[in-house]
C-alpha cells in the first residue's frame, strides 16, 4: 500500500526547507514498514480498490440438482436468479499534525519524525479498527466506530451478519430453511466443540438450499485474552487428543490457523466471563467475498506552513468502508444471544 505526498509547500520557506524533505521520507518509510495492523486486515479480510461512491454485490441463486426422468420425457425446467444484494458506501476520514515552529528552531529531529511516524500509523491503525468495529458489531444490524454512531451493518438478506435465522431466498418464506452462524457456546479446553461448529460451517447452504461444503480453516479472538489465546493454541497445535491421557492423534493439528486481532479488545460483562471467537472459512471468505475492506482514496497527505505561528501543519485524507456481502463464510460463538448447541 502507497500513501501519496504533494509536492511540499514547505519547501519555499526559510524555517521548513531543511526539515519537510526528511519528514517525507519518514512517512514514506512508514508506509513501507512491516504493519502488524495491515497484517491483520488483510488476514481477515478482501481488501480492494473502489471508484465508485459504494459498491454494491448481489448473491446467485444455483440450478437445482437433476432429476431422473422417463424415456421420451423432457427435463425439469429450471433457472437461476440474483439473490440478496448489499451495498456498502464509503466515509471519509481526516487526520491533522501540527509541528510547531520551535520544534525546528531547536532542531528536535527524534520528536518530529517519531510525530511523522506516528501520523502514517494512525492511518493504519484506523483502517483495522473500523474493520474491527464493523465485524465485532455485527450481532446487531448497525455499529459504531468513534463519535459516528448508526452505521448500516445489515446483509442483504436484513439480518445481522451473526443472525440466528438467515433466510435462503429461493425458500425465503419457509422457516425451515433458515440458518443460524451464531452460537452461546464456549469453545472449551478441548476440540469438541470447535470441530463441531467447523462441521456446522461446511454444511451451510446456500440461498438454493444446496451445501456448500467450505472447510473452515481460521479462528479470530480478542487481542487482550492470553488464556484463550493459549488455550487454542494448544487445541490446534498439540501432537494428542487435548486434556486427555489417550494415545490418540489431535485431529485438528496443522487444519488451523489462529489470528489474534489486537484491536479486538473485550471486556467481560458479569456474570458472563467466557472469550468470544469468530471461526472462518478463508477459502468462502475470498469465493462469497465475505469480508470485503474497500479503499476508495488511500492516504492523500497536503502540508502546509502557518503563516500566523510559522508551525507546520500535514493533513492527511482517505475514504474506506468495509462490510459483509455474505454471512456463509464464518460464525461467531459466545454471542449474547444466538443458537445454543447441547
Amino acid at each position: 500500500m502507497a500513501i501519496t505526498i504533494s509536492k511540499s509547500s514547505a519547501l519555499n520557506d526559510d524555517l521548513w526547507n531543511e526539515w519537510a524533505p526528511q519528514l517525507i521520507a519518514v512517512m514514506q518509510d512508514a508506509d513501507s514498514e512491516k504493519n502488524i495492523y495491515e497484517e491483520t486486515l488483510n488476514a481477515i479480510f478482501n481488501v480492494k480498490k473502489s471508484k465508485r461512491f459504494g459498491e454494491k454485490a448481489t448473491t446467485m441463486t444455483e440450478f437445482d440438482n437433476m432429476e431422473v426422468v422417463a424415456e421420451g420425457s423432457d427435463g425439469v425446467q429450471d433457472d437461476f436468479s440474483e439473490g440478496y444484494a448489499k451495498l456498502i458506501e464509503h466515509f471519509q476520514f481526516i487526520k491533522t499534525m501540527v509541528l510547531t515552529a520551535e520544534m525546528a528552531e531547536d532542531a528536535d529531529v527524534d520528536m518530529m519524525k517519531a510525530k511523522a511516524r506516528n501520523f502514517v500509523q494512525a492511518y493504519k491503525r484506523s483502517r483495522l479498527a473500523y474493520a474491527t468495529a464493523m465485524l465485532t458489531g455485527a450481532t446487531a444490524t448497525t455499529f459504531n466506530y468513534g463519535a459516528k454512531t448508526g452505521i448500516s451493518n445489515a446483509g442483504g438478506d436484513g439480518k445481522a451478519i451473526f443472525a440466528t435465522d438467515h433466510p435462503a431466498f429461493k425458500y425465503k418464506t419457509t422457516a425451515a430453511y433458515n440458518q443460524s452462524n451464531v452460537f452461546t457456546n464456549d469453545l472449551g479446553s478441548n476440540a469438541v466443540m470447535l470441530n463441531r461448529l467447523a462441521n456446522i460451517g461446511r454444511n451451510f447452504k446456500n440461498d438454493t438450499g444446496i451445501v456448500q461444503g467450505y472447510t473452515f480453516d481460521t479462528i479470530i479472538i480478542p487481542g487482550n485474552q492470553p488464556a484463550m489465546e493459549d488455550t487454542v493454541k494448544k487445541i490446534i497445535g498439540s501432537d494428542g487428543e487435548v486434556g486427555t491421557n489417550y494415545n490418540d492423534i489431535n485431529t485438528q493439528r496443522g487444519k488451523w490457523k489462529l489470528i489474534v486481532n489486537p484491536l479486538w479488545q473485550w471486556t467481560p460483562t458479569a456474570p458472563a466471563t467466557n472469550v468470544p471467537y469468530i471461526l472462518m472459512s478463508s477459502e468462502a471468505n475470498k469465493e462469497l467475498l465475505g469480508n470485503v475492506f474497500w479503499d476508495r482514496k488511500e492516504f492523500d497527505v497536503k502540508d502546509e506552513v502557518l503563516v500566523p505561528s510559522r508551525n507546520y501543519r500535514a493533513s492527511g485524507r482517505a475514504r474506506w468502508s468495509a462490510g459483509c456481502y455474505n454471512w456463509r463464510h464464518m460464525l461467531m460463538g459466545v454471542a449474547s444471544s444466538g443458537t445454543t448447541l447441547s
